[in-house]
């Protein structure tokens, strides 16, 4: 089984640019108060989130070194999967009341960069000429 280096040393070059974007955006935000009010750190949204990517991840590399035809089918396979991971992740915080309108949206703005970042990495899977 050949795994491409090159592809998960990418994906972990990501995921540092992006925690360290988030710790600036925090920082010149001044939102470090607004996370003491929400049920999930930064660090556990994050977490959350680069590890299930990462898990698609290897699934897909792995699907595409035994059957290339059915990556398509596997990446929406997984990708709804995930999403619904997400959701069963946030409903603790959307059943909250008073809504957290800054952990939901914070929440959301990761989940959509994360799924940005899956589409990106299955599309180079796909794409023979840049594996």
């Amino acid at each position: 089984m050949k795994f491409n280096k090159a592809l998960y040393l990418q994906y972990i070059l990501f995921l540092i640019i992006i925690y360290l974007a988030n710790r600036l955006v925090i920082a010149v935000f001044q939102w470090e108060p607004d996370f003491e009010k929400t049920q999930y750190s930064l660090h556990q949204i994050f977490a959350f989130l680069s590890i299930s990517s990462a898990i698609l991840l290897l699934v897909h590399d792995f699907v595409k070194n035994k059957n290339e035809a059915i990556l398509g089918y596997v990446f929406l396979v997984t990708l709804t999967i995930k999403v619904i991971a997400c959701y069963v992740f946030i409903a603790p915080v959307l059943q909250n009341e008073p809504v957290n309108t800054f952990e939901k949206g914070y929440f959301f703005i990761l989940f959509v960069l994360f799924l940005c970042i899956d589409v990106y990495f299955t599309a180079r899977l796909l794409n023979k000429n840049n594996y």
